[in-house]
């Protein structure tokens, strides 16, 4: 039996959970930031579906990604595929050395002073910059999984 097909099957459905997730975390802000009494709530929920939902699906990639680069036809020293690792790489510091930890400071701003205190804003920015980053990173790494430059 082929497990390759079941290989990449796996891979995409990761792929669709760990970035839909993320995805919703931009509704999510936006719903917080109109009704800031619900903003520890969804902040909350966020860290909650970063921690246990997107992440450990990012991981998933990585691991089916492995497999995928062993089994099929595909070298890690593909143009595509070592320029994703690099940016997965990079992706995986940001995300869970600087925007995870900002997020868990964020919620503790606003169960300390509310949505409205100074540090909580602040977290805030910082939070959307580095949100954009982490999905300017992901959006990189599915042009090269797609389009394959160099393959």
């Amino acid at each position: 039996m082929d497990f390759y097909p079941w290989l990449k099957t796996l891979h995409i459905l990761f792929a669709i959970v760990a970035v839909g997730f993320n995805i919703s975390y931009g509704i999510w802000l936006y719903r917080a930031a109109r009704e800031t009494e619900h903003a520890g709530w969804a902040l909350r929920g966020i860290k909650f579906m970063d921690d246990r939902v997107a992440n450990p699906s990012y991981i998933g990639l990585a691991v089916v990604g492995i497999l995928l680069v062993l089994t099929g036809p595909w070298q890690f020293t593909d143009l595509w595929v070592a320029g994703a690792i690099v940016l997965y790489i990079l992706l995986a510091l940001v995300a869970l050395g600087v925007y995870s930890p900002t997020l868990t400071k964020q919620i503790a701003a606003y169960e300390a002073g509310g949505a409205s205190s100074a540090e909580f804003q602040a977290l805030g920015r910082r939070g959307r910059i580095l949100g954009a980053a982490t999905g300017v990173l992901v959006g990189l790494i599915i042009v090269l999984m797609v389009v394959k430059p160099g393959g």
